[in-house]
């Protein structure tokens, strides 16, 4: 788009200079070319129908998601409805959890990433997650991206992406 509107310019700066050398005789009209393109170069701002740009772009890319992930460790860890699980991951362990959330709220959002981990339903086999845990998990990363100022729209965008998970995580429907 902005190589186009570039040559639209060009040429009307040639028509313009072209009068102005024949004594401000018109020369004759060409037809402008169809314009077929609605979309700007990577949200380069030239256009006003350019495509909403990716979560994954809108919380800052791999970079702003593994800060969400570092504070929603935290959380987590500090969290007495829900810390237990995580008291035994440490060092490489807690690592390669890092790294496996990091890539996997990556891919979800619209980002380069690849998610290797196991599915939702198969990671949390056998856990017992209650609802109530699922929830508290959500409030810890609801509170790590407050922390970090992302926007309530990023925000509710990604709870409600990560809520479609909660029948596969869920493992104890009673509480």
């Amino acid at each position: 788009m902005r190589t186009r509107l570039a040559a639209l310019a060009s040429l009307s700066a040639a028509a313009l200079m072209f009068a102005i050398a024949c004594g401000g005789k018109k020369p004759p009209v060409a037809p402008e070319p169809p314009v077929t393109e609605t979309l700007s170069d990577a949200g380069d701002g030239d256009s006003v129908d350019a495509a909403p740009r990716a979560l994954f772009e809108r919380l800052g890319g791999k970079d702003g998601i593994a800060q969400v992930v570092d504070a929603f460790i935290k959380n987590v860890q500090a969290d007495s409805r829900v810390s237990r699980p995580f008291a035994k991951v440490k060092g490489e362990h807690m690592k390669r959890f890092h790294d496996m959330l990091v890539d996997q709220l990556c891919e979800l959002t619209g980002g380069p990433c690849t998610y290797q981990g196991k599915d939702m339903k198969s990671a949390h086999k056998g856990m017992r997650v209650t609802n109530k845990q699922f929830d508290a998990v959500v409030e810890d990363l609801q509170a790590a991206m407050s922390e970090l100022k992302v926007p309530d729209q990023e925000q509710t965008e990604l709870v409600n992406q990560l809520s479609q998970m909660r029948e596969d995580i869920v493992g104890d429907k009673r509480k």
